[in-house]
């Protein structure tokens, strides 16, 4: 791949072992065809919700996106065992994913109340009383994304954001998995030009951009007080068909370091 395909670069990746709580940034990652390794791992399901959407996020409880939530067994969990044996066997061979066991996520809440398993029943019991409703925890190895496995946003579509609301917008608002810094300097929305194209990141993660990321509730959160600045979606809604940044379907799985070259392909 030639300088001249070049776009931009990785700035820094985001994964989310809870929905809806609290991101960890992380120096790289083992993307696959259903996202990010340990992105999306856990969610709590609300058993008044529909079946469209029975996730209890900040939507629900905005303080929700203060739960610290961290993977007990650190940095083991950025890509799976033997990852170089796998690839050698070419595209399309998936590697084993670690047991369901060295997911395990310890919790911290906004009171600073921890809890060593996610799992453990008192858990949910002390979050049903703080959210005022019937909860149930959901595990799945292969994430429980919204829409599509993988989400990127650039820093120039934040800076923009920021500029056009006159207000400092922080990037965690919109909990992508990859921030990018576009070469482009033109265009500060420019990954909307990118839908219908195919891209490599690094060594060899390919991704379909396949649509723009329609945004809620959720970008209008303080990642840091949960204090609520609904004018923040207004905008996005008013300027930008309510769309920031893209969703991107895995063509080719493998690992992403922060740093590395975003190509055209």
């Amino acid at each position: 791949m030639t300088n001249r395909n070049r776009l931009g670069t990785i700035e820094s990746i985001w994964r989310y072992p809870v929905k809806g709580m609290r991101g960890e940034e992380i120096p790289h990652v083992y993307t696959g065809y259903a996202g990010l390794m340990g992105d999306r791992i856990y969610g709590v399901i609300a058993k008044d919700g529909s079946a469209g959407f029975p996730w209890h996020t900040g939507r629900d409880q905005e303080e929700f996106v203060l739960y610290n939530a961290t993977y007990t067994s650190g940095q083991s969990l950025l890509e799976p065992e033997d990852l170089a044996i796998f690839v050698e066997q070419g595209p399309g061979v998936t590697p084993i994913y670690p047991d369901a066991d060295a997911f395990r996520v310890s919790v911290t809440t906004p009171d600073g109340k921890s809890y060593s398993d996610i799992g453990e029943p008192e858990f949910i019991e002390d979050l049903e009383k703080a959210a005022g409703r019937s909860l149930r925890l959901h595990m799945t190895q292969r994430g429980q994304q919204d829409c599509r496995p993988v989400s990127i946003l650039s820093l120039s579509a934040i800076a923009a954001l920021g500029q056009e609301l006159d207000m400092a917008v922080d990037k965690r608002r919109f909990r992508a998995n990859f921030y990018v810094a576009w070469e482009n300097q033109d265009d500060p929305y420019f990954e909307f030009s990118l839908v219908g194209k195919t891209l490599r990141i690094g060594d060899r993660l390919e991704v379909s951009i396949v649509e723009r990321d329609s945004r809620c509730k959720m970008i209008t959160l303080d990642p840091d007080t949960a204090e609520e600045s609904p004018r923040i979606l207004q905008h996005v809604y008013r300027n930008h068909s309510g769309d920031a940044g893209v969703f991107a379907a895995v063509l080719r799985d493998g690992r992403v370091n922060q740093g590395d070259s975003v190509f055209l392909v």
